[in-house]
C-alpha cells in the first residue's frame, strides 16, 4: 500500500532530499479535501516547482480508483514567459527517469501504480510543449498517461479554448479535450498572467455539472502559484506557517539580506548621448561588484553576476561591450527568451556552475546578460544583481535569483532607473522608481532592501506590472470556440482571453531553412515539407508586431522587445521591403507564401536562412548575415520514426559547391537510394550532415527512399539536391519525442505502406478504444459506446470508389462481395490524383458514410447513447464539427455493400450527416452536435472524441510496428 505519509521518502529517493513542511502538509491538504486551493502564495525560493511531485504523488495514491479518482493524469506547469531555461521541465524529467528505473521501494511503488494508468507500462512522460507546428509529432498519443507537460498561456490557454496556437483544425479537439479535462492546471507567476486566471475561473464554472445534463467524473482543476498574490487573492491562500519559518534552509533564504543600491540614469539630452551614458553606468556597477567581492569578508572569491534589462536589443548591445572589454577576465553569457531550443542546449549546460546548491567551482567571474527570462523557471544562486528598473513585482522575482540559498555571503545589487516611461513596462516603471525613492529618502539612504522578509515597499497597483483584464467567457463563445470544423467566421479573439486587450501575444513560429527562397513553388515547399517537417525545436516563439517589422525592413523597431507579453508600444512602419514567407499549416491549401500583413497569431512561418535575423543566442533581428539551418538537429530526437536527410544548396559548406553535388547525383544512372547516398556521402560534407547521411546506414529494414524532384534542374538537366528518407527511422537508443499523428488524414493515415484489411483494423481500434476508456476512469456505458464506435469507425472506407484508390486504382483488385479484399489501409504509394480518376468527389470524408452505414449495422443496438456512437464515428478524423467539407451524389443511388462485419447487403439512398437532410430522429448534424454539448460539456464530448481517434492512432501504429518486425 502507498500512502501520503510515504511522500518524504518519495522525495527522498528522487532527489536526495525530504521535503519541506509546507511540500508534505499541501499533500495532505489536497488528499483530505479532494481538490488543490485555488491559491499557492509562496515566496521565491520555496521549491514552489515541488507541487508537480506531489500532483504526481496524489496521482499515485488515486489511480486505483478508476470513476471516484480525483487525481488528473496530466499535470501541465505554465509560465507566461519566454524562458531560456525551464527549471520545471527539468525537474518533470527528473522524475520521469527517477519512476522508469526505480532506485526504491516507495518509487517503486508510485512507478507500478502510475503504470498501471498508461496503457503502455510507462509511469510518466515529461514534455516540454513549446510552440505549436503542424503535424508536429507531439505530446496527444493517449488520453490516459501519466503526463507533465511544461508551457506557457499561449501554447496551453489557446489548446484550452479550441484554438490551438499551430495546432490543424482537425486536431483542435483533441488538444482541447485532453487540456480541458482530466488536468490539473498549476499557473506559475500567477501575477503575471492576470487574464488567463480570470478565464481559466469561467472554465471552471462550465465544467459545473449546472452546464450540462450527466454527471462527469473526469477531474479538471487550476491552482495559482505565486510569490505576489494581491489582496484579491491572498483570501484564503495556502502559505507558509511557523514550521515552514523554522525550517533551517527556508529560514536562511527568508532572511538572507539583499541590499539593493539605487542609481539615477541620465534622462534628459540627444538620445545617443543618454544612450552612451547608460552603457557607461552599466559597465561601472559591474567593476563595483568585482571590487566589492575583492574583500574576502564578503564572502566570494569568483562572483556570478546577472545584469537584467528590459530588451533585447539592449541585452545584446550591453553583451557586446562586455565582451569587448572583460572576455579575458570572465566568462560571459547572453540570455534571451526568444532563442531556437536546439540553440539553447549549450547555454543550459553553462548555468551550471551557478545552479542553486551548486559547488560554485568558477574559475573566473561569471557575466550573465539577461532579459526577463531569468524571472523565472531559472533555478540559479547569483552573488551580484545589477538590473534595469521595472515594476516591483517583476524586480522582486530577479531579487529572487540573487544569494538564492540564503548563503552566508554580503551580495552586491544595485538598480539603475529614471523617472522616464519604459518601452515595454509604461508608467509601471515609473511609479516603481518613485516608491523606490521615497521608501530610500524616508530612511537617509541610498539603500533599498529585498530579503524576502526585509522588503518594505509598497506594492501599489500604480508600480506592478499592468494587469489587463480578458473579457468575459460567454456560453456563445464556447459554442463558436468549440466549432472547429470549419472555424467559424467571426471568431473569438483567442488571445483577449490569454493577454487582455492590449498586450500582444507571443504566439507567432518562426523557422528558418537554408534550403528554399521565394523561387520554390508553393506545391514544392509542400512536398518538401511533408517530408522533413518543421519541428518546435526549430522555431521562435514572437509578438506578431516584432515580425513585422522585421519583415518589412524596420529591424530596430523589431529589437525593442522584451522577454514578457508587453504592450505594442511601437508604431509598425512599413519601408516597402516586404519579404515573403511561408505558412506552414500543415495541408495543401493552407501552405502557401504570404506578405506580413496577411500573418495571423498562431501562425508557424517558415523564412529563407538569407533574411538572417537569428543567431546562436536567439532572436537578433539587425543580423543580415544569413541564419544556421539547424532543422536535422531539431529532427533527430524523432529518427527512430522517421528520419530525413537534405542535401541541397544552402546546406553544403564551404567546401562543396552546388555543382560538386549535381556531378555525384549524376554518376547515379540508375538513381537507386542506396547508390545515390553512397555518391552523396564521398562529398565533403560538413560535419553534422555527413554523420546525418551515415545514421541512414542504419534504416530499419534497410528501407531508404531518395526525392530528387524537390530542388529542380539546373542548366545540365542535372538534380541540384536529394531528400533521404526512412520511413521507419532508423536504429537508435535515442529517447522518442513523440509519435507521428497516424490518421490525421485519409492521405496520411490510408497510406502506411502495407495492406491493412478493414476487418482487422476495426477490431484493433474497438480493442484500444475500451482499453483506454477504462484506464481514464469512464462509466461502463460509455466504455461499451467507445468500443462500439471503435468496431464501427471505418465502415464508410467500404465504398467502392475508396477501394478503388487504395488498390491502386486498380478495379479488379476489390472484391465486394465476398469482402476479402476489403482495405481499411493500402499497400501502395498512393498519388492523390489518383482520387480524381476514381471519382472521389473532392475533399470526400469516408467517416461520413461511416455514419450513415453504422444505423444499418446489427451491433449498432448495442448502443447505449447511439447519438454519441454516431458522433464519434462522423468526428473521429477531426471534420464535422459541425459541417464536413464534401457532397456525394452516390448518397442517392442505392449501394451494394460487402459481406463484412455484420453490414447489410444493400445501403439505400439517403443524406449522410454533411447535407441539411440528414436526420436522426429530428436532428440534423448540427443540431445534434448541440444536443451532444448540452448532455456532456463541450471539454468531456472533445476528450471521448479524443479517446477514439488516439485509439485509431495507437491502434494503426501498432500495426506499422508489427509490420516492421
Amino acid at each position: 500500500m502507498l500512502s501520503v505519509g510515504d511522500f518524504s521518502e518519495f522525495l527522498f529517493e528522487v532527489y536526495g532530499y525530504r521535503p519541506f513542511p509546507w511540500q508534505q502538509r499541501l499533500l495532505e491538504q489536497i488528499v483530505r479535501d479532494g481538490h488543490w486551493p485555488k491559491v499557492i502564495d509562496l515566496p521565491t525560493g520555496s521549491g514552489k516547482t515541488a507541487t508537480i511531485d506531489i500532483a504526481i504523488f496524489h496521482l499515485a495514491l488515486e489511480a486505483g480508483k478508476r470513476e471516484s479518482r480525483l487525481a488528473p493524469v496530466r499535470v501541465v506547469f505554465v509560465v507566461d514567459r519566454r524562458l531560456i531555461v525551464d527549471d520545471a521541465f527539468g525537474r518533470a524529467r527528473k522524475l520521469e527517469r527517477a519512476l522508469s528505473t526505480p532506485s526504491g521501494p516507495i518509487t517503486k511503488k508510485v512507478a507500478q501504480r502510475l503504470a498501471k494508468l498508461s496503457c503502455n507500462g510507462t509511469p510518466l512522460s515529461a514534455y516540454r510543449l513549446r510552440g505549436g507546428i503542424p503535424r508536429e509529432e507531439d505530446w496527444a498519443r493517449t488520453p490516459s498517461q501519466p503526463i507533465v507537460i511544461c508551457s506557457t498561456v499561449d501554447q496551453i490557454g489557446s489548446r484550452l479554448l479550441f484554438r490551438g496556437y499551430g495546432v490543424s483544425n482537425t486536431m483542435k479537439p483533441v488538444h482541447a479535450g485532453l487540456i480541458g479535462s482530466d488536468c490539473l492546471i498549476l499557473l506559475d507567476e500567477a501575477h503575471l498572467a492576470e487574464p488567463f486566471r480570470q478565464t481559466l475561473d469561467w472554465v471552471h464554472v462550465y465544467h459545473g455539472d449546472k452546464w450540462r445534463e450527466t454527471h462527469v467524473t473526469s477531474p479538471w482543476g487550476f491552482a495559482l502559484l505565486t510569490a505576489t498574490p494581491g489582496k484579491d487573492l491572498q483570501r484564503n491562500a495556502f502559505t507558509l506557517d511557523e514550521e515552514d519559518r523554522a525550517d533551517p534552509i527556508l529560514s536562511r533564504r527568508m532572511k538572507a539580506s539583499k541590499p539593493a543600491r539605487l542609481v539615477s540614469l541620465p534622462l534628459d539630452g540627444k538620445k545617443e548621448n543618454t544612450k552612451v551614458e547608460v552603457e557607461k553606468e552599466f559597465t561601472k556597477q559591474i567593476y563595483l561588484a568585482l571590487d566589492h567581492f575583492q574583500r574576502k569578508e564578503n564572502g566570494v572569491a569568483t562572483p556570478a553576476i546577472a545584469v537584467v534589462v528590459n530588451t533585447v536589443s539592449k541585452a545584446r548591445v550591453l553583451f557586446e561591450q562586455i565582451q569587448k572589454d572583460m572576455s579575458e577576465k570572465s566568462d560571459c553569457i547572453l540570455l534571451i527568451g526568444a532563442a531556437r531550443p536546439v540553440d539553447r542546449e549549450g547555454l543550459e549546460q553553462r548555468l551550471d556552475p551557478i545552479r542553486t546548491g551548486a559547488s560554485r567551482t568558477l574559475e573566473k567571474p561569471f557575466i550573465l546578460v539577461a532579459t526577463q527570462c531569468v524571472e523565472a523557471g531559472v533555478d540559479i544562486d547569483l552573488d551580484a544583481l545589477i538590473t534595469e528598473n521595472a515594476p516591483l513585482d517583476s524586480l522582486r522575482q530577479r531579487f529572487g535569483r540573487l544569494n538564492r540559498d540564503g548563503r552566508p555571503i554580503m551580495p552586491y545589487a544595485a538598480i539603475l532607473g529614471s523617472s522616464g516611461k519604459d518601452l515595454v513596462y509604461g508608467e509601471a516603471s515609473c511609479h516603481a522608481w518613485k516608491a523606490l525613492l521615497q521608501v530610500a529618502h524616508d530612511h537617509g539612504i541610498d539603500i533599498i532592501e529585498f530579503g524576502v522578509d526585509a522588503f518594505r515597499v509598497p506594492m501599489k497597483n500604480e508600480a506592478l506590472t499592468r494587469k489587463e483584464d480578458a473579457p468575459v467567457l460567454l456560453p456563445a463563445h464556447l459554442d463558436l470556440l468549440s466549432q472547429t470544423s470549419p472555424i467559424p467566421s467571426p471568431d473569438p479573439e483567442i488571445s483577449l482571453y490569454l493577454h487582455g486587450a492590449n498586450q500582444e501575444p507571443d504566439s507567432i513560429s518562426v523557422i528558418w531553412r537554408s534550403d528554399i527562397d521565394i523561387s520554390f513553388e508553393e506545391k514544392q515547399i509542400r512536398r518538401l515539407f511533408m517530408l522533413v517537417p518543421p519541428r518546435a525545436a526549430e522555431a521562435i516563439e514572437l509578438p506578431l508586431w516584432a515580425v513585422r517589422c522585421w519583415l518589412e525592413g524596420n529591424r530596430q523597431s523589431a529589437s525593442d522587445l522584451g522577454d514578457v507579453a508587453g504592450n505594442q508600444l511601437l508604431e509598425e512602419r512599413r519601408t516597402g521591403n516586404e519579404n515573403r514567407v511561408f505558412r506552414w499549416r500543415g495541408d495543401d491549401e493552407e501552405s502557401k507564401w504570404i506578405f506580413p500583413r496577411e500573418i495571423c497569431p498562431g501562425d508557424t512561418i517558415v523564412v529563407p536562412a538569407s533574411y538572417g535575423g537569428v543567431d546562436e543566442f536567439g532572436w537578433n533581428p539587425m543580423r543580415t548575415v544569413p541564419a544556421t539551418d539547424v532543422a536535422q538537429k531539431a529532427a533527430n530526437a524523432f529518427a527512430t520514426r522517421q528520419f530525413a536527410v537534405r542535401v541541397a544548396p544552402g546546406l553544403l559548406g564551404e567546401s562543396v559547391d552546388s555543382e560538386d553535388l549535381a556531378a555525384a547525383l549524376a554518376r547515379s544512372p540508375f538513381q537507386q537510394p542506396w547508390e545515390l547516398l553512397n555518391a552523396v556521402r564521398g562529398l565533403d560534407l560538413p560535419e553534422d550532415l555527413a554523420k546525418a547521411l551515415d545514421a541512414l546506414t542504419h534504416a530499419k529494414k534497410r528501407n531508404l527512399a531518395a526525392y530528387l524532384d524537390l530542388y529542380g534542374e539546373d542548366e545540365e538537366s542535372r538534380y541540384r539536391g536529394v531528400v533521404f528518407v526512412a520511413p521507419f527511422g532508423i536504429e537508435s537508443e535515442a529517447r522518442e519525442e513523440g509519435g507521428f499523428t497516424a490518421t490525421e488524414n485519409d492521405f496520411v493515415g490510408s497510406l502506411p505502406g502495407f495492406p491493412i484489411p478493414l476487418e482487422i483494423h476495426s477490431a484493433d481500434v474497438e480493442r484500444k478504444a475500451e482499453e483506454f476508456a477504462i484506464a481514464v476512469g469512464l462509466s461502463e456505458e460509455r466504455i461499451v459506446d467507445l468500443k462500439l464506435a471503435g468496431f464501427l469507425h471505418d465502415l464508410g472506407k467500404v465504398d467502392h470508389r475508396f477501394q478503388q484508390w487504395l488498390h491502386y486504382g486498380d478495379p479488379l483488385g476489390v472484391d465486394q462481395e465476398n469482402g476479402q479484399s476489403v482495405l481499411a489501409k493500402s499497400g501502395y504509394p498512393m498519388l492523390m490524383a489518383l482520387r480524381t480518376k476514381v471519382y472521389l468527389p473532392a475533399h470526400w470524408r469516408h467517416e461520413a458514410l461511416s455514419v450513415r452505414i453504422a444505423v444499418e449495422t446489427k451491433r449498432f443496438a448495442e448502443a447505449k447513447d447511439p447519438e454519441l456512437v454516431l458522433w464519434l464515428i462522423g468526428t473521429h478524423h477531426g471534420y464535422g464539427r459541425p459541417f464536413y467539407p464534401h457532397r456525394d451524389e452516390e448518397d442517392n443511388k442505392l449501394r451494394q455493400l460487402p459481406n463484412i462485419m455484420g453490414l447489410p447487403p444493400k445501403l439505400e439512398p439517403g443524406a449522410g450527416p454533411q447535407s441539411l437532410g440528414f436526420d436522426w430522429n429530428g436532428l440534423d448534424w448540427s443540431m445534434l452536435f448541440e444536443r451532444l454539448k448540452a448532455r456532456y460539456g463541450i471539454w468531456e464530448l472533445a476528450r471521448m472524441e479524443a479517446i477514439l481517434r488516439l485509439a485509431d492512432h495507437r491502434a494503426s501504429e501498432e500495426e506499422a510496428g508489427r509490420e516492421i518486425k
